[in-house]
């Protein structure tokens, strides 16, 4: 994988996915979401590209990446020059600035065979850094993940089953044979909204734990660490993006906390703004929420952006250890839309 993504940030396949001078992007939701999903699917295809090319450059010339057309799950599969079948890889990817990256894994486990599928997942950004060819922007892969697929479905279903809605009535939530099923009030339905949610399949210290097992123990370690890199990836995307909106200024630079012998990540700050992740923010008491406050008045900031997961926002004034709420913003969009507005 780590020679996958370099050979996707090349020019060479970069180019193919850039945004030229007079393209634009839509804003709308439906549309927006329409673009991630074309690169989604370039990202797949140039996966089976380059991942065939390597088999080659290493002398295996009786293997291939191939598209699986007529299933739904897989995306790809590895085959040899005779048909026989090895790898089965479902392929996801996730815009890091997205507030609902809505990427859904919701095969059933059924169809998914244990000793051969996988999913991978990419984690790419617009990157504007236009050099000998002339691009406005262009896609940057900075994370890939590799799940076991079984083990990453086993967890996705023991969670869902044991955090069932509290409006069943006298229904329950399953499967059937197809996909998931929703009950409200004693009316069953298909499950199409939350179920699978790249970011929502498990939750650290869920009180129902799985059954014991080498590996998936690995998959939640994996997954958890996936979910923080994912989130902490956006929110330094975002803050680039934004910031200099705000301040004027790209000089940009992370705010930490020195606790003892530890060092803690808590946000961005361009001049008198910083930009900080709840989620960072409020493991920390009272009493060191202050002092984190306090240093980072001292540092020249007076205004200052909360930001939750999904990068919904709230902006305080900053007075010493005490923070005045000015208003709140829904989307980033919104933020932006207030910034060119004033």
């Amino acid at each position: 994988m780590p020679e996958i993504v370099s050979r996707l940030n090349t020019n060479d396949v970069r180019q193919r996915l850039g945004i030229y001078a007079g393209e634009k992007i839509p804003e709308n939701e439906r549309n927006l979401t329409d673009v991630r999903n074309r690169v989604s699917l370039i990202f797949e295809y140039e996966l089976a590209r380059i991942a065939t090319r390597i088999l080659e450059d290493n002398g295996t010339q009786n293997l291939f990446w191939c598209y699986v057309v007529a299933n739904r799950f897989p995306d790809l599969e590895v085959r040899t020059t005779s048909g026989e079948r090895g790898l089965r890889v479902e392929v996801k990817c996730l815009q890091s600035i997205a507030e609902e990256k809505s990427a859904n894994f919701d095969t059933l486990k059924k169809d998914i065979h244990p000793k051969t599928d996988f999913v991978v997942v990419f984690l790419w950004e617009w990157k504007y850094d236009s050099q000998e060819i002339k691009w406005n922007r262009s896609p940057f892969v900075h994370k890939a993940f590799v799940f076991h697929a079984s083990s990453l479905a086993y967890l996705r279903d023991w969670y869902w089953l044991n955090k069932p809605p509290q409006d069943l009535g006298d229904g329950l939530q399953g499967f059937d044979l197809r996909y998931a099923v929703n009950c409200k009030n004693g009316i069953y339905n298909q499950e199409e909204g939350n179920y699978g949610k790249l970011l929502r399949i498990w939750k650290k210290d869920f009180e129902y734990q799985p059954p014991k097992s080498t590996l998936l123990y690995h998959t939640v370690t994996d997954y958890l660490s996936f979910k923080k890199i994912v989130i902490t990836e956006g929110f330094k995307n975002l803050a680039y993006l934004l910031l200099p909106k705000i301040t004027g200024s790209n000089e940009i630079y992370p705010i930490h906390y020195n606790d003892n012998n530890d060092q803690y990540f808590i946000g961005w700050q361009s001049k008198n703004v910083c930009f900080i992740l709840n989620s960072f923010f409020s493991m920390f008491s009272k009493e060191r929420k202050n002092d984190i406050l306090v240093h980072i008045f001292t540092n020249g900031a007076n205004k200052i952006y909360t930001f939750n997961d999904k990068y919904d926002s709230t902006e305080y004034d900053l007075d010493g250890s005490q923070m005045i709420k000015i208003k709140q913003h829904k989307k980033p969009k919104y933020l932006i839309q207030g910034l060119v507005e004033n």
